[in-house]
C-alpha cells in the first residue's frame, strides 16, 4: 500500500502525472497542497472536470481551527507566490509537517503532487519513512521556453514579434521563477556571476538548483524507493513510463489510465528556436549537459526505442 510523493519544477508536466495517478482509482490524490488551493477544474492541465484542490481546502479548514499557530487557511500556502524563497531552503514549520502528514496517512494508497518541495525531501521522508518518490524532470531548455511564453498566447506573440526571447532580462515571474532566481543570485556565491544573464539563462539556473537538490536528497532519503521520470518520455509513451514508475513499488497501472492518456497526453513540444547558439552557450555556462544526460538516462524508458 504505497504512499507516493511526486516532485517536479513548475512547467515540467507534474499535472499530467497527477492526471494519470488520479485516473488509477486506488490512490487518494492530493494536488499541490502548498499552493493557494483555489477552486480550479483540472489543475494546470485542465484535462479533467474535477476540482483537484477540494480535498486540500477541506483539510486546511479542519486544521485551522485545531492549531494555535495557524490563524488563516493560507498559512498552509508555503512558498510562492508570497514567499518563494521558502522553496529554496529546507524545513517546514510544525503546522505544515502535520498538514502533509495528514495527507500521507489519509488512506492506504496516497499520491501527493508537489512543485514546492524540491528542498523538502528530508521532511517528506520523516513524515513517512516508507514513502516513494517520483521525481519528474523536463529539459531545462523546454522549461525556460514554457516559463517565458507562459500560459497565454499573448506573451508568446509579443516575444516573437519583438524578437527578444534571448535578450529579455525580466518579466518571467508568473510562477515566481524570477523571484527565485534573484534570491539565488543574492544569497548563493556560486550563482552571483549569473546576475546579468538574460531571463532564459536564469530560469535554467533555477532548474539546475532544483534538479541537483532533489536528486541528491532523493538519493539520501529515498534510496531504493525513488524513480526519475523524464517529461518527454511521459508525453511520448505515458503507458510505458507509468509502468516503469509503478514498478518501483511492484504495482502495475490500470488499462483505463492507458486509454485516458491516449486521448489527452500529447507529445512534448520542442524548445524555442532549437538551433540558436544561445542555447549551447547557456548549457555550457551552467554546465548542464551532463545533468541532462544523467536525468535522461535515469528515466524508465532510457535505452528503449522511442
Amino acid at each position: 500500500m504505497p504512499v507516493v510523493f511526486g516532485q517536479g519544477m513548475r512547467r515540467s508536466g507534474t499535472t499530467i502525472l497527477f492526471d494519470l495517478f488520479w485516473g488509477d482509482g486506488r490512490f487518494d490524490c492530493w494536488y499541490e497542497p502548498l499552493n493557494r488551493a483555489k477552486a480550479k477544474k483540472g489543475g494546470g492541465s485542465r484535462a479533467r472536470d474535477e476540482d483537484y484542490s477540494a480535498a486540500v481546502r477541506a483539510l486546511r479548514e479542519r486544521l485551522v481551527v485545531t492549531r494555535d499557530d495557524v490563524t488563516d487557511v493560507q498559512d498552509f500556502n508555503w512558498g510562492a507566490p508570497d514567499h518563494s524563497e521558502e522553496e529554496l531552503v529546507p524545513g517546514w514549520p510544525p503546522h505544515v509537517m502535520q498538514y502533509v502528514g495528514e495527507m500521507a496517512d489519509a488512506s492506504g494508497d496516497v499520491f501527493v503532487k508537489f512543485t514546492r518541495a524540491s528542498h523538502k525531501l528530508a521532511e517528506l521522508a520523516a513524515i513517512r519513512t516508507d514513502a516513494y518518490l517520483v521525481h519528474l524532470v523536463r529539459d531545462p531548455r523546454s522549461v525556460a521556453t514554457s516559463h517565458l511564453f507562459r500560459s497565454h498566447p499573448k506573451f508568446k506573440e509579443r516575444i516573437l514579434a519583438e524578437g527578444c526571447f534571448f535578450t529579455m532580462t525580466s518579466d518571467f515571474n508568473q510562477w515566481k521563477t524570477e523571484a527565485m532566481a534573484r534570491h539565488l543570485v543574492a544569497t548563493r556565491d556560486e550563482y552571483r556571476r549569473f546576475a546579468d544573464e538574460p531571463a532564459f539563462v536564469q530560469i535554467m539556473m533555477v532548474w539546475k538548483e532544483l534538479y541537483i537538490r532533489t536528486r541528491d536528497d532523493a538519493a539520501e532519503h529515498f534510496a531504493g524507493r525513488r524513480v526519475l521520470a523524464w517529461h518527454d518520455d511521459l508525453c511520448a509513451d505515458p503507458w510505458g513510463t507509468l509502468r516503469g514508475i509503478y514498478a518501483t513499488w511492484d504495482w502495475r497501472p490500470r488499462l483505463r489510465q492507458r486509454f485516458w492518456a491516449s486521448k489527452h497526453v500529447r507529445p512534448a513540444r520542442p524548445w524555442h528556436d532549437a538551433d540558436n547558439p544561445e542555447w549551447e552557450r547557456a548549457m555550457d555556462l551552467l554546465d548542464l549537459h551532463a545533468l541532462v544526460a544523467e536525468a535522461r538516462a535515469a528515466s524508465p524508458l532510457a535505452g528503449a526505442d522511442r
